[in-house]
């Protein structure tokens, strides 16, 4: 299953780097167990897809490099539009948390919300690896960017 979903992964990234999927503002990529390598193959592109607002990566295997893929070497307008973003039911840990953290307070990721809305908190970090406390730093420096 892995070598079939890292080669979706990688004609995933064809598309997107094609532009093929451009104009997309939501994509749900949920329960597809991607992992590390998928991740790493797919972060680039998806970084650089102007108008997603939404991006879902739940239940994926992703752990904290996976979230390095997404969230480390950002150009200035990396996920400039992204505002929701699912990574409920993963393998993160608190050093991914981390690596999210320094995101946000990098000023990356501008427009990124935490939704108190059950479904959406609960897609959004919970169901992890990491400790309440990591999954509570992330929610506050979305808290205090939102101020």
């Amino acid at each position: 299953r892995e070598a079939r979903t890292a080669k979706q992964a990688a004609h995933l990234r064809a598309a997107l780097a094609k532009g093929a999927l451009k104009r997309l503002s939501h994509l749900d990529l949920n329960d597809n167990l991607l992992g590390a390598e998928g991740m790493a193959t797919l972060a680039m592109p998806l970084r650089k897809m102007e108008l997603l607002e939404c991006l879902g990566l739940a239940n994926n295997g992703l752990g904290a490099e996976g979230v390095a893929s997404l969230f480390t070497n950002f150009g200035k307008d990396d996920f400039k539009a992204l505002k929701r973003l699912w990574l409920g039911l993963n393998q993160i840990t608190d050093a991914g948390m981390t690596t999210l953290v320094a995101a946000i307070e990098a000023g990356r990721l501008p427009r990124l919300r935490n939704d108190h809305a059950f479904i959406k908190k609960v897609l959004f970090l919970s169901h992890n690896r990491a400790s309440a406390s990591a999954v509570q730093a992330v929610e506050d420096a979305l808290a205090k960017r939102s101020q």
